[in-house]
Parts: C-alpha cells; sequence; structure tokens
C-alpha cells in the first residue's frame, strides 16, 4: 500500500514540476525583450547553417535554395553584414545553384526570394538580371503567376512576386506590376478576401501575400479590415477565422499589417504572440512550410518571423 501511494506521490511530484517548468519557460518566453527575441533566433539560424553555405529547411538537414534565401534576409535585417563569411557563404551557394534559364528550381517563388537576397546583400548584378528577366518572361499574359513557365494563375505566386517586386523597390509603372495587380484585383471574394480556388473560403496566409503586393498599386485600408477580424484573441493568426494561431502565418499577416500602414498597430499585438511561442533554442514551430507533415521547428519559420519583427524598419527603407 505503502509503495502504491509512494508511486502515485513521485508520480504527481514528477507531473507539478514539469508544469512548473513549462509555465516557467512560457513565462520566459514572454518576459523576453525583442532585443532578446531577435537575438535567440538569429543565433539559431547562424547555427544551422550547413558547411555548403546554405540552410535547410529543419536544422540538419540538406540545404535549400529558398530557405537560404529567407534566412539571409532575416539576418541581414537582425543587423549582418554583407561581408560577414556567413553571408557570402549564402550569396556564392545560391549563385552556384541559378539555373540557366535565371530561376532557381523553376519556381516563381523562389527566384523572387533570392532576387531580394542578393539585392539585400548588395551583390551579383548579372545573376539578378537573369533571375528578373526570367520573372517577367514567365508571367501569363493575363497578368498572373503560377508556380511555373505556362502554369494557371495562383493568386498566392501572384502575391508573392507582386510583393518581391515591391520590396526590390519596382515601381508601379514597372510593366509587370499593373497586370498583376489588375487580376488580383478581379480574384477577390465576396468577404473581400483572397483563396487559392476562385470561390472558396478565403484564406489569411494567401490574403497576406497578396496585400503586400497591392499595397505598391492601391489603397488597401479595406482589405487590411477583413484581415484584422481574423485576429485571434491571443493577438495571432490561423490559416482562417478562428483557426489556433500559427507563427508563420501570423508573420505573415504582419507584413501585410505594415505593408498597408495599419494605423491601429495590430501588427504589434500579434509580435507579442510571436514572443509568447518562441522556443528556448530561438526557434519557431509551425506546420505552415509544404514540405512538413507536422508542426516542427524549422528555419523557414523562425526566418519569417524575424522578418515580421522588423517589417516596419524594413518599410522606411522603402519609402
Amino acid at each position: 500500500m505503502k509503495k502504491h501511494l509512494c508511486f502515485h506521490f513521485r508520480s504527481f511530484w514528477l507531473f507539478s514540476l514539469l508544469l512548473l517548468l513549462n509555465l516557467n519557460a512560457t513565462e520566459a518566453a514572454a518576459a523576453r525583450s525583442i532585443f532578446e527575441t531577435t537575438e535567440i533566433a538569429a543565433s539559431y539560424l547562424v547555427q544551422a547553417q550547413n558547411a555548403d553555405g546554405g540552410w535547410p529547411l529543419i536544422a540538419g538537414g540538406e540545404s535549400d535554395v529558398e530557405v537560404t534565401a529567407l534566412v539571409m534576409q532575416a539576418l541581414m535585417f537582425q543587423g549582418w553584414g554583407t561581408g560577414s563569411s556567413v553571408i557570402r557563404r549564402g550569396v556564392l551557394y545560391l549563385i552556384k545553384h541559378q539555373k540557366q534559364d535565371g530561376s532557381w528550381n523553376a519556381n516563381t517563388a523562389h527566384t523572387i526570394f533570392i532576387l531580394m537576397a542578393l539585392a539585400k546583400a548588395g551583390t551579383d548584378a548579372e545573376a539578378q538580371y537573369k533571375g528578373l528577366n526570367w520573372i517577367k518572361e514567365v508571367q501569363n499574359d493575363d497578368g498572373s503567376w503560377g508556380r511555373s513557365m505556362h502554369q494557371p494563375g495562383n493568386p498566392l505566386y501572384t502575391g508573392a512576386v507582386l510583393a518581391g517586386l515591391r520590396r526590390l523597390k519596382f515601381k508601379q509603372n514597372f510593366s509587370p506590376i499593373p497586370k498583376a495587380a489588375g487580376w488580383l484585383e478581379k480574384r477577390i471574394n465576396l468577404d473581400g478576401g483572397w483563396s487559392m480556388a476562385r470561390g472558396a473560403k478565403s484564406e489569411i496566409l494567401v490574403t497576406s501575400w497578396v496585400l503586400q503586393g497591392l499595397a505598391l498599386v492601391y489603397d488597401i485600408d479595406t482589405q487590411l479590415a477583413w484581415l484584422k477580424q481574423m485576429q485571434n484573441e491571443d493577438g495571432g493568426f490561423g490559416r482562417r477565422k478562428n483557426e489556433p494561431s500559427d507563427p508563420e502565418i501570423t508573420a505573415y499577416a504582419i507584413l501585410a499589417l505594415v505593408a498597408g500602414g495599419d494605423p491601429l498597430n495590430a501588427d504589434k499585438v500579434a509580435i507579442g504572440y510571436l514572443r509568447s511561442v518562441q522556443q528556448e533554442d530561438g526557434s519557431f514551430v509551425s506546420a505552415t512550410p509544404i514540405e512538413l507533415e507536422s508542426s516542427k521547428a524549422n528555419l523557414q519559420t523562425t526566418s519569417f518571423v524575424l522578418w515580421a519583427i522588423y517589417a516596419r524598419k524594413a518599410e522606411e527603407g522603402l519609402q
């Protein structure tokens, strides 16, 4: 009998200790300053760089050009100089993997993200020129972009490319931009958002990228109002209204809010959510990357969180 009671007492004590440790970890994350949040996130990213100069989606995995571009920009936002060996090695990895046609993986999103990274690093003008020409060549006649050449227009890819051109400081008179914006304008759903498939329920993920692009051409105050209605009580955003908040989707929403000049500072509340869910090693957990079947700590999500935290500062550079 005593042995049985002792077992339950020990189990209760262990459970209580684990619960306390979990609460303390959550409280510690919430108490971190923005500086601490960004420092440990950047440290997590730097430590995950592979010997070939690239970065993987999951620490320890194979390097990926898209993730490498996202990480490089996150680190440069955080203050890593373009002359650092970390950034230089990343640039060399990206240049090595550019295709003959100027693209990376023949993928519009990958290519525009890499062009952004190279531009921010201020390097390899020839590679940028070839990549931009490829982006122009694969734009559909209706103004949209698909995942690759000759693929049907996709709001997510079109929004991402348009957002990238905006970050590359192209103006709305650059010929691909008004065509793309016009196509996206026609694809808006009745509820005020956008979805991957016409007529489907609007998604925060898709809408956030579309709004980042459209901010280059239109006043998007009405659409920002739709986005803010999707914000959860914890300050984060899920894929749709009332779905659990996700760090990567929240980061996308912050980027859209800042791009549209949201006067209510809903992005600051969302950043509070991000700080509260950061892991002890500096990473962020999400299942948003399409390669993942379940939520995992990954470099793509962690990078986008840093993008979001530095969004206002980055926006000042676009004015």
